[in-house]
């Protein structure tokens, strides 16, 4: 007889201890894989449209929202000795096995522990910074960037940066914004820059 308080997919009606839930929607089970592949044609469109966990990080300090996802970092980047979660190479197995086990997989509860282990889809910001979505012209309100309110591309040694967050995006764009120019704020952008000597 199965046991009621177990979990059960949502394809196949399996229960056990191994059923995972859509690490998007929340609403779905699965036992495996094959069952999610499966699903997905059915699934995608009322998961794309369900709230989800992050959403209420979205707010940046700027005003903005973030409009991308929110995403967890499986890959590893080599150019600054970075593994899974975004953490040093040497920790990312430890950081891996928190998330599996004291986490039970649970996005939010790694996003408490660890922000940056997430990135944004929208800029390629990891999640630890909120200062605002440096989509450099591809969201729907002005990016709020030094480089963009000077009127400014992003350098390419910026732009062309290899950095866990920034990994694998094509929606990225050195910018600049067209509606993001200001006098006032492109000349205390510049002048703070100078100041700290950050590239120009």
């Amino acid at each position: 007889m199965p046991n009621e308080n177990l979990p059960s997919c949502s394809v196949c009606g399996k229960t056990g201890d191994n059923i995972s839930r859509c690490s998007g929607c929340k609403s779905r089970n699965y036992c495996s894989k094959s069952c999610q592949i499966s699903d997905w044609k059915a699934h995608k469109g009322t998961c794309a449209v369900a709230p989800k966990w992050y959403d209420k990080h979205r707010m940046c300090r700027d005003g903005y929202n973030h409009e991308g996802r929110l995403e967890l970092v499986t890959w590893d980047c080599p150019e600054e000795g970075k593994g899974w979660g975004a953490c040093l190479a040497e920790e990312s197995e430890e950081l891996k096995k928190i998330f599996e086990t004291e986490f039970g997989g649970e996005e939010e509860k790694l996003y408490n522990y660890w922000p940056r282990a997430f990135r944004w889809t929208c800029c390629g910001t990891h999640a630890g910074m909120n200062h605002g979505c440096d989509h450099h012209g591809t969201g729907s309100n002005p990016c709020t960037c030094d480089f963009c309110r000077m009127g400014k591309p992003l350098p390419s040694s910026i732009f062309n940066e290899k950095t866990p967050s920034r990994y694998g995006l094509t929606n990225l764009r050195p910018g600049p914004d067209p509606r993001s120019y200001h006098y006032g704020l492109a000349v205390a952008a510049a002048t703070g820059r100078t100041m700290f000597g950050l590239e120009m």
